[in-house]
């Protein structure tokens, strides 16, 4: 039988300073993260910003965060 396993983990919605859109999911142990944890946590990260023509990149804690989504991380079986 397969067993899989889950870890916490959230999906950080940042806005670059041009107003597009960066995605970041990371896993995270916590089971509630507020703003200020998730900046202390990473805010050292480095995002860049994926729209044509933006290119704009540097941590996590320079772009503005607007939102944390929980979800649960599914980790694959080992082999």
């Amino acid at each position: 039988m397969l067993g899989w396993t889950m870890s916490n983990a959230y999906r950080f919605v940042f806005e670059c300073p041009n107003g597009h859109y960066i995605n970041l999911q990371q896993k995270c142990a916590k089971e509630a993260l507020s703003e200020t944890e998730a900046l202390e946590i990473f805010g050292d990260v480095e995002v860049s910003c994926e729209r044509l023509k933006c290119g704009w990149r540097g941590k996590a804690s320079k772009a503005r965060l607007l939102r944390i989504l929980p979800f649960n991380w599914i980790l694959s079986p080992v082999s």
